[in-house]
């Protein structure tokens, strides 16, 4: 029970980040409760790029160890940390840390020491550690990255997942930010991915293995991202013959979203041929119905949909397509999930369409006006995310489509599964 509710969890968590990923890959909002249940604040990576000027001087040698005044305050902070862990201290404590890392007073070389000596002395064994780690992850410390790698190969897989959280944040620096050449940044990363991806061989926990991999698809060519998809899957599933093939396939059918839709690049060049691969292979219903809702998720973020390029719409579009369901008006029994998968691809496709030529709410009611049973009219009517006033603003076209709806409805009879539905639509015109 224990690894199916990891599968489930993990493939609820797969469609989160798909989704965060457009709104920001860098922001990191956590929110800590102590013992108390109080709210403990945190600070995001996004915040402290806005605060502090130099943010990105990432190519500066870290603070000597010699510097007497650095140590003293993180001996001073490890200590209160130790003190105050798990009680409602520690929200001082937080908050005082939130402070230093603000402070644009103090340079990034001596805010990313002082964390290092406290995470140095914590331990990244202990909760303590795990949690400065947290903290150290808001500034991306590519300056450390040898270090942490040193760290990352040889910690238990409980302190790996800490670790791997301040590694996917270096990942993931804006190269034209970035204060740092070119070609230490590029060698840095490359470093990180052969690293981080070469401990999935040793991985006994599933959950980190998925971790691993949601971190380092988006950052590899498709082939090889989805050889090493395949290949931790046949792992897993040799590991836990109890788990449902459902449940893992849906788990990886997450990520290997996450990979077709990390970024622009990949959107460019990966999703094409994961959808190719989708539509090719009939069998994989599973996977079509993940990305499927990832993709509707993504298309209900306005901003991002504002910016997307015409040749994903067109992608993405023609993928939906595919999935329309032929509605049969004369079933015996109500189909809701078809009604629903109707209505969210019509639209998403009506967002996929629009341009700055034509809205989506013109091709909404164009949707309405060429529907090919008035069964396919009503649910369109009855789910419209439109104000129908504004959509069919000519009230003998609203008029002649109620009456449609109502003969349709007679015609079935009132015990009909979709006489309800005919109903209501001509009710709402």
């Amino acid at each position: 029970m224990k690894l199916i509710a990891k599968y489930v969890a993990l493939s609820l968590l797969a469609v989160f980040l798909v989704v965060i990923y457009f709104v920001s890959t860098a922001e990191k909002e956590v929110k800590k409760t102590a013992q108390n249940n109080e709210t403990v604040p945190f600070i995001s990576q996004s915040e402290l790029i806005a605060t502090l000027p130099d943010f990105y001087d990432m190519d500066v040698k870290l603070t000597d160890k010699e510097n007497n005044k650095m140590l003293e305050l993180a001996d001073t902070l490890s200590l209160t940390l130790k003190n105050s862990f798990g009680t409602k201290a520690m929200l001082d404590f937080e908050a005082e840390l939130i402070e230093l890392l603000k402070d644009p007073n103090i340079s990034r070389k001596d805010k990313i020491s002082i964390l290092w000596n406290m995470v140095q002395q914590l331990g990244v064994e202990s909760e303590q550690g795990l949690y400065v780690l947290e903290y150290m992850s808001t500034l991306a410390p590519i300056e450390l990255s040898n270090e942490l790698i040193l760290l990352f190969e040889s910690a238990s897989e409980r302190a790996k997942f800490g670790l791997l959280n301040v590694l996917e944040t270096i990942l993931l620096v804006n190269g034209e930010e970035a204060k740092v050449s070119a070609m230490h940044l590029s060698e840095v990363k490359q470093q990180l991915l052969d690293v981080i991806s070469g401990q999935l061989a040793n991985v006994e926990d599933p959950a980190l293995g998925f971790s691993i991999l949601e971190a380092v698809v988006g950052h590899l060519p498709f082939e090889k991202a989805k050889l090493l998809i395949d290949d931790q899957f046949v792992i897993s599933e040799n590991k836990s013959n109890n788990v449902s093939n459902d449940a893992i396939r849906a788990t990886k059918a997450g990520i290997y979203n996450r990979l077709a839709l990390a970024n622009p690049q990949s959107r460019t060049e990966f999703l094409p041929q994961y959808i190719e691969t989708l539509n090719n292979e009939l069998l994989q219903k599973v996977e079509r119905e993940s990305l499927r809702q990832d993709l509707f998720n993504i298309i209900r973020i306005d901003e991002f949909m504002n910016e997307a390029p015409h040749e994903f719409k067109q992608t993405v579009n023609a993928f939906l397509a595919r999935d329309l369901p032929v509605m049969d008006i004369d079933s015996a029994e109500f189909d809701y999930d078809a009604v629903k998968l109707y209505s969210d691809l019509s639209i998403a496709m009506a967002k996929l369409s629009a341009s700055a030529q034509r809205s989506s709410e013109s091709i909404y009611t164009q949707q309405i006006n060429a529907a090919k049973s008035p069964l396919e009219q009503a649910i369109l009517i009855s789910r419209s995310p439109y104000q129908l006033n504004e959509l069919l603003t000519d009230e003998f076209t609203r008029a002649r489509i109620s009456n449609d709806l109502r003969a349709e409805a007679k015609r079935i009879g009132a015990d009909s599964a979709y006489a309800d539905l005919l109903n209501d639509a001509a009710s709402r015109l």
